[in-house]
């Protein structure tokens, strides 16, 4: 018996959630269809913050869930939320696109992309926002992630620590060292090109 449909004018429930993945697991695959349509949203936007692409976002972002799709049987969610392991397909999606497209670049060095919105044509924002995107580049990898993940993905410290393998207490550690450090390198007016991601998306 198939799961009934939860009502798409509100968020899944965590019940809701857990009997659609049930169901997936179970072959009736129609049952994905609520579940990308909860998530694709937040996992484009992890994707395009770190392309400035949108074309290239939503390929990868369609990778990513058909990926998801295919393997959900191996979801597990002692391990984790179902939220945090679509992050990480999409993740080593991201990590594997540079890796098959760029292999003579350093991947790390793949953040620092010019984005071309009508905004970063002005001077002042787009001198400021390559500042920015310089010392985001500079940082570890690690670090780098999550910094992006907790400012513009909006991630709880739980789903970063799921994501990346780390401990709570270790995540929070990173990103506030993180945080200063970058506040003291970019100075009040950029460090708020930073805070606000707004600024960094493309149309």
């Amino acid at each position: 018996m198939s799961t009934p449909a939860p009502d798409p004018s509100r968020p899944l429930s965590v019940a809701d959630e857990a009997a659609l993945i049930h169901t997936c697991r179970q072959g009736d695959l129609e049952a994905f269809a609520p579940l990308y349509d909860a998530y694709v949203a937040p996992i484009y936007r992890y994707v395009h913050f770190r392309t400035f692409d949108k074309q290239l976002a939503e390929d990868i972002t369609s990778q990513a869930f058909l990926k998801a799709m295919e393997g959900i049987r191996s979801y597990d969610a002692r391990r984790g939320n179902f939220g945090a392991w679509l992050y990480r397909i999409a993740r080593n999606t991201l990590t594997d696109h540079f890796r098959t497209h760029k292999p003579t670049e350093v991947i790390d060095e793949t953040f620092d992309v010019p984005a071309d919105d009508d905004a970063t044509k002005e001077a002042s924002i787009g001198v400021s926002l390559a500042q920015v995107r310089r010392e985001l580049a500079k940082l570890d990898p690690l670090k780098r992630e999550i910094i992006l993940m907790r400012l513009w993905d909006g991630l709880s410290y739980r789903e970063i620590a799921a994501i990346t393998g780390k401990s709570e207490n270790n995540c929070k550690v990173i990103f506030c060292r993180t945080l200063e450090s970058l506040r003291s390198q970019l100075g009040p007016a950029m460090f708020l090109l930073l805070a606000f991601p707004i600024y960094h998306v493309t149309k």
